[in-house]
């Protein structure tokens, strides 16, 4: 009797011991996560880098998902002689190029010419596609060209605000590419339901702003003279984590090929939305397990966005092809792997002191060939096979075993708790690591000496005590080394250090 009661509490919770475990470990999660909010101000959730952020994230959206610029991406992305198509092209070949040539691409950037060239580009080309679109003036090659400027265009943006996104901490980092990205849902929702002729106005817009916001209100600095030459052997960032990488967008791209396509879902009235949904649902997958330990759970994360990456693909076969709830679901699929994509990357930067150049250009350039390779293949099965249920099952089979063989073998939970926990490489000293930030960030003697004390944990009347200094002297220093280092806090400040290499 004693055993079966034992069981039935264990079926149940367990007995008063364990419920009071279980509570105690729901109540420690609840404060890791108000930590975590509290340590973000307003001004995280809202600033120029946000904004910023959006804009591209819009553009991108309005661009290559939308009915609103060009006829190839009304309906899905399944055909290889489209925007996508070329525009990968695009993309990969200026990432390849940041990655192998980092100082001389470094140099490149820095040119105002080349600054106000983005921005001109990519207006240039939203405006040749819409103007394709109608069929009259322009045809092919003029489709091709603009979509591959699109994409090199769209490459050095990621390029750039990878170099923003690394300087801040990672609870910074999540939530700040987060909600950019929901803004840019909202974005896409409004520009799809307003008249054609004014959304093509603001989409022609949206490059010149976030250039604008990126090279000028940020006014981005360079500092790749302390950056370390990549080197494979040294770090953790392999060519098994590129590849796993592009894995998860390859199986997500040739499973939406395919459930996407199955009809024109851009002419429901419920399409605005279905960004706006899918990446509300991707926020709580891959930011719920880094905001609710002490410490961001990137092992967690990962799990949770390769779990729901694998769910969601089950899930397709049983639903209507087409239907707003595959299509939906279809979305997770990429929404979840951008947002873990970008936050890895910008995280991997900080631990390893890599320039960023290198780590956005490598990674997204694996990423990006892992979609196109996706859609194409997609696409070349389409066009000699009908889509039947007994091919619909074949497809999520082939992806759910493609997408856990590359968790269990190539890139494994556990690498990724090491890759991003840093445990084994050799942690700089704590002095060394403060004068690369003087060096880094041009500060001077008595605000080092400031940080160190922060850094220690020091409080301000310890720090006056310690350089016999009055309360104004320090307040003033303070506030000189928050604004140099771009931090709004003591937090952010002991964090920066901890993170940097």
């Amino acid at each position: 009797m004693a055993d079966a009661k034992s069981f039935l509490l264990t079926l149940l919770g367990g007995d008063g011991m364990k419920r009071s475990g279980g509570k105690a470990a729901r109540s420690e999660r609840a404060a890791d996560v108000r930590k975590h909010l509290d340590s973000v101000t307003l001004a995280d959730v809202f600033d120029w880098r946000v904004l910023g952020l959006a804009f591209m994230f819009a553009w991108q959206l309005v661009v290559f998902f939308s009915p609103v610029i060009h006829y190839s991406t009304r309906n899905s992305l399944s055909h290889f002689n489209s925007v996508v198509g070329f525009s990968s092209l695009g993309m990969i070949f200026v990432l390849l190029l940041a990655a192998i040539q980092v100082k001389l691409f470094s140099r490149i950037m820095e040119h105002a010419a080349v600054r106000w060239m983005v921005p001109v580009v990519l207006t240039g080309c939203t405006i040749t596609l819409a103007i394709v679109d109608i069929g009259t003036i322009l045809q092919q090659p003029w489709c091709s060209i603009a979509s591959t400027l699109a994409g090199a265009g769209l490459g050095v943006l990621y390029l750039a605000w990878g170099e923003v996104l690394h300087r801040m901490t990672i609870v910074q980092i999540t939530v700040k590419v987060s909600v950019a990205f929901l803004l840019a849902t909202i974005c896409f929702a409004f520009m799809v339901m307003i008249p054609k002729s004014v959304s093509i106005v603001l989409t022609t817009v949206l490059p010149a702003g976030t250039s604008f916001i990126l090279f000028k209100v940020l006014k981005r600095r360079q500092n790749e003279a302390v950056r370390k030459e990549p080197a494979f052997h040294e770090v953790a960032f392999s060519i098994r984590a590129v590849f796993s990488l592009g894995v998860l967008f390859m199986v997500g791209a040739f499973s939406r090929s395919f459930f996407l396509a199955a009809a024109p879902i851009a002419g429901s009235g419920s399409y605005p939305w279905l960004f706006l949904v899918a990446a509300l649902i991707s926020m709580l997958i891959v930011c719920g397990p880094l905001l609710s330990s002490a410490l961001p759970d990137f092992a967690a994360a990962y799990k949770t966005s390769v779990f729901a990456l694998g769910f969601a693909m089950l899930l397709l076969p049983l639903l209507e092809p087409g239907s707003i709830a595959a299509s939906v679901v279809g979305l997770v699929t990429y929404c979840v792997s951008v947002l873990f994509v970008w936050i890895v990357l910008a995280r991997i930067i900080g631990l390893y002191g890599l320039s960023p150049l290198f780590t956005f250009g490598i990674g997204w350039a694996a990423c990006t060939a892992g979609l196109l390779v996706g859609t194409f293949s997609g696409a070349l099965v389409l066009s000699f096979v009908p889509t039947t249920p007994r091919l619909l099952s074949a497809v999520v089979l082939v992806c759910v075993c493609l997408l856990f063989f590359a968790y269990l073998f190539l890139f494994t939970e556990s690498t990724m708790g090491r890759l991003l926990g840093g445990g084994h490489l050799k942690r700089r000293p704590f002095h060394d690591r403060c004068r690369q930030l003087k060096a880094e960030f041009g500060l001077t003697d008595r605000e080092e000496e400031i940080m160190l004390l922060i850094a220690k944990g020091r409080s301000a009347p310890r720090i006056r005590e310690e350089l016999g200094l009055t309360a104004g002297t320090v307040n003033a220093h303070v506030s000189h080394l928050y604004w140099k280092l771009d931090v709004h806090g003591r937090q952010e400040l002991i964090d920066l250090v901890e993170q940097t290499h």
